[in-house]
């Protein structure tokens, strides 16, 4: 398997092409074409400890015929021992503030975020204010979230809520869809034909930077 084959089936996994990797990992984006026009053979030590550590695969992995892979290793703090990073993809985050027609349009994304493979996901979202403090969701919190425009009861959307993505819990019964801030001090909203709060997509967990992935309830 060459190199650049290998690089094809990295990419998938992540969901990512060569101008994302590029800007991801901070290699120019000619280099990554010309590893595909012009081969590898003269690519810099430097360009491979890049993609090695984006990867998380060995520089072996990369430039040896080989077809079994090599997870790249890591020292765990806590117990020392070396130990295999997570596999993980990366996804779009998206502003706050959305436009156009479809919520994953390039203009929408501000940045891409490294997501663990098992959390089943389409876009990420830095949440703001303390709407959800009853969920332990806090300002600055990453939020991952599948594409959905319903969601079934008691489960957390995410909605365009006055010009801005946000969460709310959903409750329906037989006449009408309330969307439930998880603090007291915000009010409930009636979904309405005709509104402008839309439900965008479907929050399944959420990242507080000092702490592990949690699913939501």
């Amino acid at each position: 398997m060459t190199m650049t084959e290998k690089l094809d089936i990295l990419m998938s996994e992540r969901g990512i092409n060569k101008s994302q990797l590029s800007r991801l990992s901070g290699i120019p984006y000619m280099t990554i074409v010309n590893f595909y026009e012009k081969g590898t053979e003269n690519i810099k030590r430097s360009t491979l400890i890049k993609l090695s550590r984006f990867f998380e695969v060995t520089v072996d992995y990369l430039i040896v015929d080989e077809e079994t892979r090599r997870a790249y290793p890591s020292v765990s703090p806590k117990s020392g021992q070396i130990t295999s990073l997570p596999t993980s993809i990366v996804k779009p985050r998206i502003y706050r503030s959305v436009r156009g027609c479809s919520l994953l349009d390039e203009q929408n994304v501000a940045c891409y975020d490294e997501v663990p493979q098992n959390i089943r996901c389409d876009f990420t979202l830095r949440f703001s204010g303390d709407s959800m403090k009853k969920l332990n969701i806090n300002d600055g919190d990453i939020v991952y979230a599948s594409i959905a425009d319903d969601v079934r009861s008691h489960e957390v959307a995410v909605v365009m809520l006055e010009g801005a993505l946000t969460l709310r819990r959903v409750y329906k019964n037989e006449n009408q869809i309330v969307l439930m801030a998880e603090n007291a001090a915000y009010a409930p909203v009636v979904l309405r034909a005709g509104s402008n709060v839309r439900i965008l997509g479907k929050a399944v967990a959420f990242l507080n930077p000092n702490a592990m992935e949690s699913p939501l309830q």
